[in-house]
């Protein structure tokens, strides 16, 4: 066990772990001698002191921001080294099957770009994770110059190309990013040499991406829990429905880190969406409805199944005119279903523009998870609005009765009386104080 432990030094854990030694610690630590003893202390003292430097990274709010500048960087230093005119790092998003890339757009935001996974040389070389030196564009079987010509170069300008894959530690044979590489400066084809410096730094940036992943994981979890709790928490707090509304949409973006928010209840012929958003003042709602069957909220209330929509205006249920409208632009939409303890839906929850990249798997477990709270706290609303409703009917009813009616409690304390009850009994009525009030002013 020793021998295994020290091979491996800063990572005793994981030592320990894979050789299964765990169960019998305590009697192999017994076996150590004094310096062995200190060494491994010493080991496991700095692993530890690792973990937690690592863990308050977790908690800082720009460690994703810092993690893809930290990629950008060094994709960008490694067109420098090679000579080339651009370097592209296309991400492989194996749940959706596609290829992603962060470009600049003309107006100068960065937008993600997506691609299906098995399209063009790059999707060619994602598929079976071999090099691919290009000197014949036209003539490669998979190009396709919507996919493999990137923005702001001309094609006739495309002289070579390299792709590299970029494979992770957990799933080795399995790429996770391909990197393509556009025209060699000095004007000559990729060389052999090229070839063998990008295996070398494909090695170093699938550690650096494989290491973002899981700090991106951990970041996204630890604050999805933490989040998630508080917004479950508030959302108890209020009855009152047009409060509940506002808890619901404000807790929900701040959960998902998304632009805006819009919580669209279904109506109770279930032929509307309507929900109640903030005017220009902040302050006061307005009520807002649309067909229940349109665009991508209708879409969710008619099937109660999810959208995660990474390219709003890649989807044909996407209803641009509003952005038309106002001019904003919707990259991308989280929208889903919120039951009531009877499973029947109720609303959508709809998130549009994730602050960082697109929604992912986990924030569709998040969201689903508030959604259920959600469902809870609105279900409770209105259970209380309708009571106030009915208690206020039957209020209307005791007043306009002609005959007195008292109700007490079991203490004999009244609880309620009419207006007939209060003249039988002697007793200033409302329409005789507003009359007494209206006297003394005339004889002032």
């Amino acid at each position: 066990m020793v021998d295994t432990i020290f091979n491996d030094a800063g990572n005793v854990l994981g030592a320990l772990i894979r050789s299964h030694a765990s169960d019998m610690l305590a009697e192999r630590v017994q076996e150590l001698s004094v310096s062995e003893f200190v060494c491994l202390l010493d080991f496991i003292t700095a692993e530890f002191q690792q973990y937690r430097r690592a863990l308050g990274l977790i908690e800082h709010e720009t460690l994703e921001t810092i993690l893809e500048q930290l990629v950008d960087a060094f994709t960008l230093r490694i067109g420098q080294i090679l000579n080339v005119e651009k370097i592209s790092v296309f991400l492989i998003d194996a749940d959706r099957q596609q290829l992603w890339v962060r470009r600049t757009q003309q107006d100068g935001e960065v937008r993600e770009v997506r691609i299906p996974h098995n399209v063009g040389i790059v999707g060619f070389v994602a598929q079976n994770g071999q090099i691919e030196v290009v000197n014949d564009i036209p003539d490669h079987p998979q190009f396709d110059p919507e996919v493999d010509i990137p923005q702001g170069i001309a094609s006739d300008r495309i002289l070579n190309l390299l792709y590299v894959p970029v494979f992770g530690r957990v799933e080795p044979h399995i790429p996770i990013a391909v990197i393509q590489l556009v025209n060699q400066l000095a004007g000559q084809p990729f060389t052999e040499s090229d070839v063998g410096q990008m295996r070398g730094f494909a090695v170093s940036l699938g550690v650096l991406l494989d290491g973002c992943q899981s700090f991106y994981s951990a970041t996204q979890n630890q604050r999805g829990v933490s989040a998630l709790l508080n917004a479950t928490t508030s959302l108890g707090q209020s009855l009152d429905l047009e409060t509940t509304l506002r808890g619901v949409m404000s807790q929900a973006q701040r959960l998902m880190k998304a632009d805006r928010s819009t919580l669209f209840l279904l109506s109770k012929d279930g032929h509307e969406l309507w929900t109640k958003v903030a005017k220009a003042d902040g302050k006061t709602m307005m009520e807002i409805r649309i067909p229940a069957n349109r665009g991508i909220a209708g879409y969710v209330a008619s099937t109660g199944k999810p959208l995660n929509i990474p390219d709003a205006y890649q989807d044909p249920r996407f209803d641009p005119s509003t952005d038309q409208r106002t001019g904003y632009h919707t990259r991308n939409i989280l929208c889903m279903p919120v039951f009531d303890s009877e499973s029947k839906l109720i609303g959508v929850t709809q998130l549009i523009n994730k602050f960082q990249g697109s929604f992912t798997r986990s924030d569709e477990f998040f969201l689903e998870a508030f959604n259920i709270q959600a469902g809870i706290a609105l279900e409770n609303a209105k259970l209380f609005e309708n009571v106030n409703l009915e208690k206020q009917y039957q209020k209307d009813i005791l007043q306009s009765l002609s005959d007195a009616v008292i109700s007490t409690d079991m203490k004999g304390q009244i609880v309620t009386i009419n207006e007939a009850a209060l003249v039988l009994l002697g007793c200033p009525t409302i329409a005789t104080k507003i009359s007494i009030i209206i006297d003394c002013g005339r004889n002032v």
